[in-house]
């Protein structure tokens, strides 16, 4: 077996593989030893994912709905102190109080002072999704090309053939060595409200919307790649470094998401003001996902 990514033989491998990283809560969709070396499998948790899932965007979300990294360690919420540049770790410890911490230790006795004269200047937090667009585009294209594999290496050979295929070479290289385009564009939007509520799988109960990843077609044939976390779709073109297609996609489907109504689900609103309720209905099926890009003539 070859690795997807560099092309090494990785038979010896033995490095487990997530199709999204476990510290946005990703457990049960795990790779097949050796699909991913554990050269490159290293060099994507440090180089690839911590610049995401450490930034404030990501890791704020992680920290205010308590999604543990994979040592179990909840993040905390990264503010600053207002008026300053001086940036401020908030978390709950294990009996629940809130503890207050400088992101950098030379900071610690400013915050101690704020502290000790009670907070005049308040701590702001902000939640809100603005990642660092090339890193994300990187991350993004690791995951796409991850979810193919998934798919693939249920087949003999499956992943050899990936390996081979000159048509992902690009998005490959891009995510393994970043050198080969200055930045890959993707589409980011929030397609509903981030405590939106859906039917657990197993249990039926309504639980929270996180995270969910799926693979569809242009008009153009182009591959793209959609992953939604707490509500913010972002799509990434794996053909090549071009949007477009799916803007085209969005004009001509009214700006449904593939995501949600494309698969057979509906967003459905209850209440207002404070007990206002988001609720997504359906199973999320991939075969209805299938059937309505047959329907539009994007399937191949």
């Amino acid at each position: 077996m070859r690795c997807i990514f560099c092309k090494q033989d990785s038979s010896a491998s033995r490095s487990v593989e997530h199709l999204m990283p476990e510290s946005i809560g990703s457990r049960k969709r795990v790779l097949k030893p050796g699909v991913v070396c554990d050269q490159c499998n290293n060099y994507f948790s440090r180089k690839v994912e911590a610049p995401i899932l450490t930034h404030p965007s990501m890791r704020n979300f992680r920290a205010w709905y308590q999604v543990p990294n994979k040592r179990g360690k909840f993040p905390s919420v990264v503010g600053h102190i207002a008026g300053t540049n001086i940036a401020v770790g908030l978390r709950r410890d294990r009996d629940g109080r809130l503890q207050i911490e400088a992101e950098r230790a030379l900071e610690m006795p400013h915050l101690r002072s704020e502290l000790e004269r009670g907070l005049q200047s308040p701590l702001l937090f902000k939640i809100e999704m603005d990642p660092p667009k090339r890193e994300m585009s990187r991350f993004l294209c690791k995951m796409a090309l991850e979810s193919l594999a998934e798919t693939l290496s249920s087949k003999d050979d499956g992943t050899e053939m990936m390996v081979e295929a000159e048509f992902y070479e690009n998005a490959r290289n891009y995510a393994r060595y970043g050198t080969n385009f200055p930045n890959w564009p993707y589409s980011q939007r929030r397609i509903f409200p981030n405590e939106t509520l859906m039917r657990h799988p197993d249990t039926d109960e309504w639980v929270q919307a996180g995270f969910g990843c799926c693979w569809f077609m242009s008009m153009h044939r182009e591959t793209l790649f959609a992953f939604c976390f707490y509500g913010v779709e972002f799509v990434i073109n794996v053909g090549g470094p071009s949007i477009r297609g799916y803007q085209q996609w969005l004009e001509k489907h009214g700006n449904i998401s593939p995501m949600v109504e494309r698969v057979g689900c509906q967003l459905t609103t209850e209440g207002e003001g404070r007990t206002q309720r988001h609720y997504l209905h359906g199973t999320f099926n991939a075969h209805k996902g299938l059937e309505f890009d047959r329907l539009h003539g994007y399937a191949p």
